[in-house]
């Protein structure tokens, strides 16, 4: 087998040091390769990188750094058209239009460290191997990742707490997930499944990380509670290991409610916040996503959360093709009664339902109703509301969020929100979004959850 020189990019991880680069740099390392790695969201593209390149693979966790990546490649491919190029990650295959098909020789979904050693090895000895779109959900590889060559933590996300600021890592306990929540896109290529990630490998990641600044650690898992017994036992040996640490990680509400006794246990641990998918107060909407929960369910989940101390901050989806005018003033009010606008991002406010190919949202009537095409530029399908005051609302709200992004107290910027809804819904329900809502509650700079 010939010794390659990998390419290794990655152009979103959520304001994170990507652990998609550090992940299948290790193994391909470990295969005898020369492995560069660059992460375009904080650095430029090294055009002489790509000259020295045998091959390339871009990273594409989600669905911005999809988009973002298919700009990357069509650079690429302008400056060397026969460099062997792929995608790889969960939004690999899920992106698959003629856009992307003309651009990539490999595609790769799920659990993509395996197939990536392949590919390269078959580049490597000029076998061909058939198959462009791969799909392949296993256990992950019990792997240290390799974060040497990666930008240092201080250039991404902070965790905020009160006038402090802590470098945080990213890593996570399980790939996958146990549910099929329909806009979710986890569930198209895990189809249900989920899989524990070794713990002693964590272990060794988060070694490397403190050793590289970090104080805090977000854990990425689609849902940190799909396997308790597993979550414990990590959070556990990290404690034992750096007291120090802090933690924050995602759950459904479903898992709130159902694992009400671990959240004390997870406190002492250091779970600071909890990111949960509140999504909307309409059930009508959480049952077409099948979500698991109903709207009553949400005030519930927030005091079992507060009751061990642990913040939560939910994230949004307000705007669907089925959203009505009046469940926006619903939500505000639900979020001030419960004390959680100073725990929302206000970009949360204006996130509208994407739907990619592959998506579960296409099996509904409702969907299929709502969508008006499919645009290659977005790599999505695009819908309308039936009340156009709505399209017009969620762009406003977008507006706004992103004029008072470099507030460092969101309070201002969610009072415009709620002005906005007001202007149009003409409500009238109370809504209380005092100053300093956002102070002293755990968050990190980077809005996005996904």
């Amino acid at each position: 087998m010939q010794r390659m020189r990998v390419l290794l990019l990655s152009t979103y991880e959520l304001g994170h040091q990507p652990l998609h680069l550090a992940v299948p740099a290790a193994r391909l390392e470990a295969d005898g390769h020369t492995v560069e790695v660059i992460d375009l969201a904080v650095d430029a593209l090294d055009w002489h990188a790509v000259e020295r390149a045998g091959a390339v693979a871009i990273s594409v966790p989600m669905h911005t750094a999809m988009v973002l990546a298919v700009g990357v490649a069509r650079r690429v491919r302008a400056q060397r058209p026969d460099l062997p190029l792929a995608f790889y990650g969960l939004y690999a295959t899920l992106g698959i239009d003629p856009t992307v098909d003309r651009l990539a020789h490999r595609v790769i979904s799920g659990e993509y460290v395996e197939p990536l050693s392949e590919w390269i090895a078959e580049l490597s000895t000029g076998l061909a191997h058939p198959g462009r779109a791969i799909v392949r959900v296993g256990k992950p590889p019990a792997a240290v990742p390799q974060r040497s060559g990666l930008p240092a933590l201080d250039r991404y996300a902070h965790l905020k707490l009160g006038d402090e600021h802590r470098l945080v890592g990213y890593v996570e306990a399980t790939q996958g997930c146990r549910h099929t929540c329909r806009h979710c896109p986890v569930p198209a290529v895990y189809g249900g499944r989920f899989r524990a990630v070794d713990v002693e490998s964590i272990r060794a990641d988060v070694d490397q990380l403190v050793g590289g600044g970090a104080q805090h650690i977000t854990f990425g898992d689609p849902d940190f509670l799909n396997g308790p017994a597993h979550a414990e036992r990590v959070l556990g040996v990290l404690r034992s290991d750096h007291p120090e640490l802090t933690f924050d990680v995602t759950v459904k509400v479903e898992h709130i409610l159902a694992h009400a006794d671990i959240w004390e246990r997870l406190a002492a641990t250091g779970v600071l916040f909890v990111v949960s998918a509140y999504e909307s107060v309409d059930d009508r909407t959480l049952l077409l996503m099948d979500k698991g929960h109903t709207a009553a369910d949400l005030g519930p989940a927030t005091t079992v959360l507060r009751s061990a101390g642990i913040d939560v901050r939910p994230s949004l989806l307000p705007f669907t093709p089925w959203t009505e005018l009046q469940h926006l003033p619903s939500l505000f009010s639900f979020l001030s009664e419960f004390d959680l606008l100073g725990s929302v991002d206000p970009i949360q406010l204006a996130i509208r339902l994407l739907i990619p190919k592959g998506s579960l949202m296409l099996e509904l009537p409702e969907t299929q109703a709502a969508v008006t095409g499919y645009r290659a530029e977005s790599l999505s399908y695009q819908w309308e509301s039936a009340d156009p005051r709505l399209d017009a609302l969620q762009r406003r709200l977008a507006d706004i969020a992103e004029s008072g992004a470099d507030r460092e107290d969101h309070s201002a910027t969610l009072l415009e929100q709620w002005g906005a809804v007001v202007d149009v819904s003409a409500s009238t329900l109370p809504v209380a979004i005092p100053a300093g809502a956002v102070a002293g509650r755990p968050r990190l700079t980077e809005p996005w959850f996904c």
